[in-house]
């Protein structure tokens, strides 16, 4: 619609005079044109009319403000009025209270108070009911430090947040993450914003790659052997290993060695050897960097090994530490 049709149309709203139930009024004086309330919006919908949005409005126990949209006939049902929500400038759109609003526009509804959480809805019958009416799903999650935005409460709406802060030995995983609204009333939990990336005397277990799978990253090991035994660092992929070095200092035949391999499809390959210098008893950073396809092992800052990988292209997701080895800090960047 042009802006000289939209202002025809206010036009005629203006002089209009409805009367019902001896009641008259005039419609330009209890709507705002060009006004819109943020973040209040639990139901939104087509409508034929202004005022068929005002009446459904006046049926529903948790609309107490609605706006219009004249180019797409949209109504827009607020759980708030203008006195609690916020009114600023929108282009296009109509804002009226819906207290101003005469109840006999909700025909024989008009007669029938509804409890909360229902609305007023006149059967094929004629007569009038109470139905259950989805209130929304109220104020969406708070993420400290976050810039949100979101345009209401509705079923399906998007909360976006952006421009977080993440705590010590966390990292940001993504610019922009959404929660929506959902049919049940609750919003989605914001996943994935922050997700660790450094661990203080990790216990044995398989972590996950902050941020998801990746094709390149660098995990630092400050570990010390504890026994004359292994210790075995594997990166994973939905239960392949794709990568595994195992730190024998002696074990069956084997000493002083670092054994390379990878597990795949349920069968491990071929082994490789190479030597250790590492000690027992003594802290030992060890690091391990996957680049253009290449595993990459350093210890103590001197390159060991260059292994190519096996499974081309493949993305790892989890890592994990075993056996006879004290682990101060682990860390891992991608």
């Amino acid at each position: 619609m042009s802006s000289d049709n939209g202002a025809l149309v206010f036009l005629i709203l203006g002089i209009i005079k409805l009367v019902h139930s001896n009641i008259c009024f005039s419609v330009d004086s209890i709507v705002q044109r060009d006004k819109y309330m943020e973040h209040q919006v639990f139901s939104i919908f087509r409508s034929p009319s202004l005022y068929d949005c005002a009446s459904i409005c006046l049926m529903s126990s948790a609309c107490l403000s609605f706006g219009f949209d004249n180019k797409t006939r949209t109504c827009l049902l607020n759980s708030n009025n203008s006195d609690a929500g916020t009114v600023v400038d929108r282009t296009g759109f109509l804002f009226s209270d819906i207290q101003h609003w005469p109840k006999s526009l909700t025909g024989r509804c008009s007669q029938r108070a509804c409890p909360k959480t229902t609305r007023c809805e006149v059967t094929r019958l004629g007569s009038a009911t109470c139905v259950p009416e989805f209130q929304g799903c109220g104020h969406p999650p708070v993420v400290r430090d976050a810039t949100m935005t979101y345009d209401g409460h509705y079923n399906g709406a998007v909360a976006t947040y952006s421009r977080y802060t993440c705590e010590q030995d966390f990292k940001v995983c993504h610019n922009n993450v959404t929660s929506t609204c959902q049919s049940s009333g609750s919003w989605e939990t914001p996943a994935g914003l922050c997700e660790r990336f450094r661990w203080h005397n990790p216990v044995e277990k398989t972590y996950s790659f902050p941020c998801g799978p990746t094709r390149g990253f660098q995990l630092i090991f400050k570990g010390t052997l504890t026994r004359r035994t292994r210790w075995g660092i594997g990166i994973l992929k939905q239960g392949d290993v794709l990568f595994y070095s195992e730190f024998r200092y002696w074990l069956r035949g084997f000493y002083k060695k670092i054994a390379l391999n990878t597990k795949l499809h349920g069968r491990w390959n071929r082994e490789l050897c190479t030597d250790l210098t590492m000690e027992v008893g003594q802290e030992s950073q060890v690091q391990i960097t996957l680049q253009d396809g290449v595993y990459r092992l350093v210890i103590d800052g001197a390159s060991i090994y260059n292994f190519t990988e096996r499974d081309a292209g493949a993305k790892p997701d989890q890592f994990y530490f075993v056996r006879d080895v004290s682990v101060r800090m682990m860390k891992l960047m991608s």
